[in-house]
């Protein structure tokens, strides 16, 4: 085999090589979006919920129930994915992220603070179902699928009417 043709059937195979990364690139792109896309319109297992509680307004009224998306933002902003519209709200209070299945809630540096089960949060803390987050005038009972009325956190059910 000459040079050239040598040089000729490298180059062919470079090209195909390339363009096969790519096509694998794109692949697992289409692939991601799709994913997030079902995740972001519902049709995905649901994540949890937060159940407004008690407020000291009226808005928002109570059992108002939020969809928790992978990432929620909490705060007075229009552009936060839960809008608390209430004086002691901060316009980025607060973040909830889906990390390692399981919720953390972080307090965004607001003024007024983010309580939790009573206690002002100072880190980024797990949480799980049932706590009760404090922001604002405004307390939020987090749900998580799964749940019944009658079960506790360990997913056992009261069997005690």
């Amino acid at each position: 085999m000459t040079t050239p043709v040598l040089l000729f059937t490298l180059r062919i195979i470079s090209a195909v090589l390339l363009l096969a990364f790519f096509a694998a690139v794109g692949w697992y792109l289409r692939q991601d979006l799709r994913a997030t896309r079902r995740a972001m319109s519902g049709q995905g297992p649901s994540l949890g919920a937060l159940r407004v509680i008690a407020n000291t307004g009226d808005r928002p009224p109570l059992d108002t129930r939020y969809e928790l998306a992978p990432i929620t933002t909490l705060g007075r902003n229009s552009r936060n994915t839960i809008v608390l519209n209430e004086g002691y709200v901060s316009g980025e209070h607060a973040l909830l992220a889906w990390r390692d299945s399981q919720w953390w809630l972080e307090d965004l540096g607001s003024r007024n603070g983010t309580v939790l089960n009573d206690a002002p949060l100072t880190d980024p803390t797990v949480i799980s179902a049932g706590d009760v987050l404090t922001i604002g005038g405004v307390q939020l009972k987090l749900e998580l699928p799964g749940r019944g009325e009658g079960e506790n956190e360990s997913g056992i059910r009261d069997s005690n009417p």
